[in-house]
């Protein structure tokens, strides 16, 4: 048992890599390192800078493991008066692990912990209760990231996804479902503070009695952590602290609540931003299962702050006691409780919010909170893959579903949900009987017509209009028309931006390139009319971006639109176009801020997605352009090369660090004759559309103003005889002569 202990407390030693550390300096610009050419077709240097930046991401992923292990096993220790001596080893790589994750270029000082609860973590029934997920900035590690991790790094990986998971599970058998972090830069002083609140908190965990006059109670009467850390933290006494809580308790429980203090969902809230705002405290540095964070996206609404304080309040009422329960039926009445979940836990998570509208029913607010919740179960289900809902059935009163193995099972759920559930199955099933509008003549029943209307939020014969200009939009022979689509525009303005995202769903994989072209260019005009470009951006990006990192053929028009859409009030040439003109690039004129705003403040939040987005389409490429044959569904590197090109002029006039590294990984792959995409290409004729990328991406490259550019781009011209040489006849059209000119030539 005692090797076991000591195996278990085994720090995991790591460090960040001299390769990785230069990513640093591509991270602030371009690498100053010393540029050694490639004489052998060893590893795609696209690939291997994706790699290292991995690499970078990866290190601080398993620091923020390794953090969230230590903080697990310190306060599983704490029961043990054994473990001290332990647990003091423990606090020091602890308090050491937060200072290199300070080191991060992006942190924010702040680090969290939820239980998320969507996914399954293992192939254990029931192991959803240990699905958490760790953050800090942008960047995320759940059980799915570290897996991921662990295959990429085979020692320091595996081992930590091991111990992380075991971590969870102490989390989840402690009840700590969530826990956040506010350590700053890490400074000395800083350190103080987290080493002070970490012992109180192991002092508030190792004590059996709950009526330790160390322990503060909340306005339930129940030991409360975040009241006994801030009573602690800010050297006020307990008894004092807990005379305030009962003072303000009937001003929140009462018949009569303070209005002022509807934006509170507890006690401990108030007093914590009363404290901060009179600056008898800064900041709490540790906080445990703050029921405000399980709600904290609807906070942000002032108009549903309230009725989300509301229901909170009543859970915590009913459920305090049991902070999984609370837990669990918050999370089911939070959109983002939906996200990315799987069905079989659906049907768990939806009995919860049963639970919760049952509750409700006692309340004399029923009407109020049965309405705000069901619209926040509304707006989750609404996001789910139409994929998810051919895992659900909805049979009348009964609801099931059917997991991975293709065992079903039955649910029990309140009729208001039931009747949602019906209704987005329903929406799922009209989604493929639309897209079968260009294949042949589809029958669209009543039913359908009101799915149709409650959707767009039109009539029932505005529903049955919509359906009739979409199937004008295609001939007799399945080709998507222009002219009849933009003579409907008017008729599509009336359904406002939502008809963006539902044509966009509906038309973008039409089966025939030409159809798809079509379309492109159809709904430009529609986008001006519509005169929302923010909204349509967001669309566009979330579905080029999205978690899955799927390559599909609507991704290249999805970056031309969306390149149009940087320019929106700035360029209104509606041409017909295949691909952006290169000449965009020419000139920092004729952006919109707000746009190119937009589209970078997208792509920081969801850079893990862009960088696994970029990686599958490059090792796509690499894969499919050495083999001699391809089959008739494969996708081809021409459209692939075309693919990378409208993505470089995205990034060239988005900006951006994340930009600037993977135009200059374009640039190092393709400019150099010796690499291993040349060396290893079938097809020669791939070769002039190779080129062709390169001259975008050295223009876009030099966009960013950086001297070193030149040295790197006059690298690549001085090898202009090599690239001749790729080729297997002379060269008629000067190709390569005229790039390499374009290229060394400034806009």
């Amino acid at each position: 048992m005692k090797n076991s202990q000591n195996k278990e407390n085994e720090k995991v030693d790591f460090t960040l890599e001299e390769s990785a550390e230069q990513l640093y300096r591509q991270f602030a610009g371009i690498d100053d390192t010393v540029r050694i050419k490639e004489n052998s077709s060893s590893q795609s240097a696209l690939m291997r800078l994706l790699n290292q930046q991995e690499k970078l991401l990866d290190y601080y992923r398993l620091l923020l493991s390794e953090t969230t292990c230590l903080f697990a096993g310190i306060l599983e220790n704490s029961h043990f008066a054994a473990l001290a001596q332990e647990n003091e080893k423990k606090i020091k790589v602890f308090l050491s692990s937060l200072k290199k994750i300070a080191q991060f270029p992006e942190f924010d000082g702040r680090i969290f912990c939820r239980l998320r609860g969507q996914q399954c973590a293992s192939k254990d029934i029931g192991s959803e209760i240990y699905d958490y997920e760790l953050s800090f900035g942008n960047l995320l590690v759940d059980h799915h990231v570290a897996q991921i991790v662990a295959r990429r790094d085979k020692g320091h990986g595996k081992v930590l996804h091991a111990k992380l998971l075991e971590a969870f599970k102490s989390l989840s058998a402690m009840h700590i479902f969530n826990f956040s972090l506010d350590v700053g830069k890490c400074k000395e002083t800083e350190l103080k503070e987290v080493e002070s609140a970490l012992r109180s908190l192991i002092r508030y965990y190792s004590g059996q009695n709950t009526q330790d006059s160390f322990i503060v109670h909340d306005e339930y009467d129940r030991p409360s952590i975040n009241l006994t850390l801030l009573a602690a933290g800010s050297n006020v006494k307990p008894a004092a602290l807990q005379n305030l809580v009962n003072k303000i308790r009937p001003m929140i429980l009462g018949s009569k609540p303070d209005k002022g203090l509807d934006c509170f969902t507890t006690v401990y809230d108030a007093i914590l931003a009363s404290m901060v705002n009179r600056g008898e405290i800064e900041k709490m540095v540790i906080e445990v299962n703050n029921a405000q964070w399980l709600m904290q996206n609807l906070h942000k609404d002032p108009e549903r702050a309230v009725e989300a304080v509301r229901a909170s309040r009543l859970v915590l009422a009913k459920y305090g006691n049991n902070p999984r329960m609370a837990s669990e039926i918050i999370s089911s009445i939070n959109s983002e409780g939906y996200k990315d979940i799987k069905p079989d836990v659906m049907g768990k998570r939806l009995t919860r919010a049963t639970d919760f509208l049952q509750l409700a029913e006692e309340h004399i607010n029923r009407e109020s909170l049965h309405s705000e919740a069901l619209r926040n179960i509304e707006e989750g289900l609404d996001h789910l893959p139409d994929e998810m809902y051919d895992s659900l059935s909805v049979d009348g009163k009964e609801f099931s579903t059917v997991n991975d193995s293709g065992h079903k099972t039955g649910w029990s759920l309140h009729e208001k949900i039931l009747s949602l559930l019906s209704f987005f199955t329903r929406r799922s099933a009209i989604k493929k009987k639309v897209l079968d509008l260009a294949h042949r003549k589809v029958e669209f029943d009543d039913e359908d017509y009101e799915v149709i209307a409650r959707n767009f939020s039109i009539t029932r014969k505005e529903a049955e209009k919509l359906v009739v200009l979409l199937g004008d939009c295609f001939d007799d022979q399945g080709n998507f028309r222009r002219k009849f689509f933009e003579n409907n525009i008017p008729q599509f303005l009336q359904y406002g931006i939502k008809v963006f995202g539902i044509l966009w769903h509906y038309l973008k994989e039409l089966s025939k390139r030409n159809s798809r072209v079509t379309f492109l260019n159809a709904i430009r005009p529609l986008v001006v009319e519509l005169g929302n470009p923010r909204e349509a951006l967001r669309i566009l990006l979330a579905d080029i971006f999205d978690r899955s990192a799927v390559i599909r053929f609507s991704d290249r028009n999805g970056l031309v639109l969306g390149t149009v859409l940087l320019r929106f009030g700035q360029w209104t040439e509606l041409s017909h176009i295949e691909l952006t003109p290169e000449d965009v690039l020419d000139s920092k004129d004729g952006l919109n801020r707000e746009m190119v705003d937009e589209a970078l403040n997208f792509l920081e939040k969801n850079h893990d997605n862009l960088i696994q987005k970029f990686r599958r389409i490059t090792m796509l490429l690499l894969k499919l352009s050495a083999q001699k044959e391809l089959d008739d569904d494969m996708m081809r590197p021409r459209f692939l090369l075309y693919l990378i090109r409208e993505l470089v002029i995205f990034l060239s006039l988005v900006g951006g660090d994340s930009a600037k590294s993977i135009i200059h990984g374009v640039v190092e792959e393709f400019g150099n004759p010796n690499s291993s995409y040349y060396k290893e290409m079938s097809n020669k004729e791939n070769l002039r559309h190779s080129l062709q990328l390169l001259q975008v991406a050295a223009r876009g490259l030099r966009r960013f103003n950086d001297p070193q550019i030149l040295t790197i781009l006059d690298d690549v011209v001085r090898q202009e005889a090599a690239f001749i040489d790729l080729y297997d006849e002379p060269d008629p059209l000067n190709h390569v002569q005229r790039v390499m000119e374009r290229i060394q030539q400034p806009d």
